[in-house]
């Protein structure tokens, strides 16, 4: 997936837009042990939410995203620049997604799936997404529900219950909506109860070690969160009396129940990588094609909204079919870009 071609976009107007933010790691060991000048491959305007990639010491390449975070934001900035705008809007009645995308071990997981069950200031969105959610929803009127799956060698299986495995994707036929038949669907009662069971799915994620991770995430991990919320609203209702042969129109205020649904998805993609860099060979060569075929069929949707095209290609994978509501209508969608700051990986 190319982000060079939809890094630079227009303002965050239209809500089928794909709002891209940035994210550098801090540097590690391995990059002064292998790239002692890295600080001058990356350079990062957060005010003029630019990035700079520098090529060598004379020529490089900008790019403008609608949020620039460096090595040192918090996961609460992160946070608020990139889900609080989906979750907000998920609580109003819109679906919202989130996406984390980047090479491995550059801090995605960190980004999106983080506990941080010892220190709370290490949440991540996933953890930040459901206590505030939690926070703005009734036990009385509103209904708060997740799934947890991975996508992984084109099969989705339930992350909560492993013995799930190659659910099928089915369309509503009426109203288009995504549904997983035969995944697990828990109600969660408090932020504790929605950790434990985060912990658990995380436990059953497949990951392996590369030659750029020790612990690289071999398949997508998708958050599902449906929030239904009972509203009142009070609409005209219009009522006639009859009155000696005379007609009046009286103006009655009614209030109606109203179920609003609504959805979050948060998605923890997969390490994007080059074979040759990786070092993957055998079982995890087909796994690296997997992922790169499916992050590839997500940069073409991505850059069909980018050009405002109307033909969406959703079916090339099983990702993008996951994810077809996030594409285009009244859904939001932000993109973050983790990426590291040494120049061996300027490509």
């Amino acid at each position: 997936m190319n982000i060079s071609s939809y890094a630079n976009l227009t303002p965050f107007a239209e809500p089928s837009r794909v709002r891209v933010s940035i994210r550098l790691r801090p540097r590690n060991t391995d990059d002064l042990q292998f790239d002692a000048d890295f600080a001058d491959s990356v350079k990062l305007q957060p005010e003029l939410k630019r990035l700079k990639l520098w090529n060598n010491n004379w020529n490089s390449e900008s790019f403008k995203f609608d949020e620039v975070f460096t090595e040192n934001a918090s996961q609460r900035r992160v946070y608020d620049g990139v889900a609080k705008p989906m979750v907000e809007g998920v609580l109003n009645g819109y679906s919202g997604t989130v996406m984390a995308y980047g090479q491995t071990g550059t801090g995605k997981t960190y980004t999106v799936g983080q506990l941080g069950k010892d220190d709370i200031s290490q949440r991540s969105m996933m953890v930040r997404a459901m206590e505030d959610i939690l926070k703005n929803t009734s036990s009385t009127f509103n209904t708060v529900e997740f799934s947890y799956l991975q996508l992984y060698l084109e099969y989705i299986q339930d992350l909560l219950v492993p013995e799930n495995n190659n659910i099928p994707i089915v369309e509503d036929s009426k109203t288009g909506e995504v549904l997983l038949p035969g995944a697990e669907v828990v109600k969660v009662r408090d932020l504790d109860h929605f950790l434990q069971l985060l912990q658990i799915g995380e436990a059953n994620r497949h990951a392996a070690n590369t030659k750029m991770n020790t612990k690289s995430s071999r398949s997508h991990a998708i958050l599902m969160i449906n929030v239904r919320k009972l509203t009142h609203g009070k609409v005209d209702n219009e009522v006639s009396t009859m009155e000696s042969d005379t007609t009046n129109d009286l103006q009655v205020n009614v209030e109606v129940p109203t179920l609003r649904k609504s959805k979050l998805l948060i998605v923890d993609l997969a390490g994007s990588e080059r074979i040759d860099k990786s070092g993957s060979e055998g079982h995890m060569l087909e796994e690296a094609e997997f992922i790169n075929l499916s992050l590839t069929s997500l940069g073409k949707c991505i850059n069909a909204l980018a050009e405002n095209n109307p033909h969406i290609l959703t079916r090339d994978s099983k990702l993008t079919r996951l994810l077809c509501d996030s594409f285009g209508g009244t859904a939001r969608t932000s993109l973050i870009v983790t990426i590291g700051p040494s120049a061996r990986h300027h490509s």
